[in-house]
């Protein structure tokens, strides 16, 4: 085993010969990593880092002792860190396991930042990798999630893979390594656990050398995913245009291809969208526009001619920048910068102000000798409803209320033809989005 781990890892660390960290959690995967690096060939410099979760009374505490007497008697660089984990989700409002990974991890990078390791080493093994297969198939994660656990994803890497916990536990019975147990791996209530526990033994009866199928099928589904990947960014090219913050799909090019179902996961799982979402996303493809989606994140809008993915929170208004200037003879609106509204100076009152659309909002756009609803000139736009939760209604008040200016932050902004620049303007107001 000592061998098999060092020709792994002398690959892994590829042109790196500077020292490195490993994350040691004093159970017996990490534990026996320390050991296979101490004795290692590859003569390594060091480090061990390993955290407190404070999530089992006393036993946390074990665990952080049992590492530094470890690395105390070796001689060994030791750094520890105590988290209040249970806290830490709560505010964060996410899972303790996800609470965990994001202190870990954001702890070890910034040690490796201050103190230069150039590899984070990481003890998950073969049954790791298996049981996040499982998980993520079972979750609906595409064909991303059926790789396993990577062998190195930038600075991190795993070098006990190759190994199934059976090796390991046999290795380190055979060499004496301490080691503690937790308690909780043992909580079937926990998705992993029980997968570990009930269903893994049913799938070694079937096939004993499963974990080895896994991680064969696991490599396979790697090398096709990198192929799908490169397929897929011509596919999103033909598919995807952009409008700011908004993707948005063809719905005449997505109708041709014969595989929209794949290509539209592809777009829309990464934004946190389920599977039954995109489904029904699908099922609207011939349907009159205005279905939304949403995920936790992000709103799916079936426009006339588009999907649009936005990301979710409160749609900012557009912020003006105002300009006035002295109106010379060859100033022509139509040569300058189309998003930019001229007025007349001397028909507003400064300050110009910017408020949301409002139902019942009336103006009269550039070139009408009658006003009409707001909401009526977003449809003449075919305008989505959160184009036009995003648009900015520029107003300015005097003593007799007030009054519309332009209509901003829309793809055709508009200035009301009540203040549009005439023969006798003298002075221009020139209105930026910014």
């Amino acid at each position: 085993m000592q061998r098999a781990f060092d020709t792994t890892l002398e690959r892994l660390l590829g042109n790196w010969r500077g020292p490195v960290l490993l994350a040691v959690s004093g159970g017996i995967d990490s534990m026996t990593m320390l050991y296979l690096v101490q004795h290692s060939a590859l003569n390594i410099d060091f480090a061990v880092a390993h955290v407190n979760f404070s999530l089992r009374p006393g036993d946390c505490d074990k665990d952080q002792e049992l590492v530094y007497e470890a690395c105390t008697e070796a001689g060994i660089p030791f750094y520890t860190k105590k988290f209040d984990t249970a806290v830490y989700a709560v505010e964060k409002g996410i899972s303790v396991e996800m609470a965990a990974r994001e202190l870990r991890y954001g702890w070890f990078l910034s040690l490796m930042a201050e103190h230069g390791y150039g590899r984070l080493l990481v003890a998950h093994n073969q049954n790791d990798s298996a049981e996040t297969m499982m998980l993520n198939l079972l979750r609906g994660t595409g064909l991303r999630g059926v790789c396993g656990i990577k062998e190195a994803n930038g600075e991190i890497i795993r070098p006990m893979l190759g190994f199934s916990r059976a090796d390991i536990e046999g290795f380190a019975a055979k060499n004496s390594i301490g080691f503690r147990e937790d308690y909780t791996n043992s909580d079937v209530e926990i998705s992993r656990n029980r997968l570990r526990c009930n269903v893994f033994p049913e799938f070694e009866k079937i096939n004993p050398s499963f974990l080895n199928t896994f991680s064969a099928e696991a490599r396979y589904f790697a090398q096709a995913e990198e192929i799908l990947n490169g397929l897929f960014l011509e596919k999103r090219t033909a598919l995807c245009t952009f409008e700011g913050d908004a993707e948005c799909i063809s719905i005449d090019v997505l109708k041709r291809e014969p595989h929209r179902n794949y290509w539209m996961f592809r777009l829309l799982e990464p934004h946190g969208f389920t599977t039954a979402q995109i489904e029904s996303a699908l099922a609207a493809i011939d349907a009159q526009s205005g279905k939304e989606f949403c995920s936790a994140t992000h709103r799916l809008i079936r426009n006339r001619e588009y999907f649009k993915i936005y990301p979710l929170g409160d749609a900012s208004l557009p912020q003006i920048e105002v300009t006035v200037f002295d109106r010379t003879a060859d100033f022509d609106p139509r040569k300058h910068p189309s998003k930019v509204l001229y007025a007349d100076a001397d028909t507003l009152r400064l300050p110009l102000k910017v408020r949301p659309w409002n139902n019942g909002d009336r103006f009269r756009p550039l070139g009408m000798q009658t006003s009409r609803l707001v909401s009526d000139f977003f449809s003449d736009l075919k305008l989505d409803l959160e184009q036009k939760h995003r648009a900015g209604i520029v107003v300015f008040e005097d003593q007799e209320g007030e009054h519309i200016t332009a209509v901003a932050g829309i793809p055709s902004p508009r200035i009301d033809d009540r203040y549009k620049i005439t023969p006798t303007t003298k002075r221009i107001a020139a209105i930026r989005v910014i």
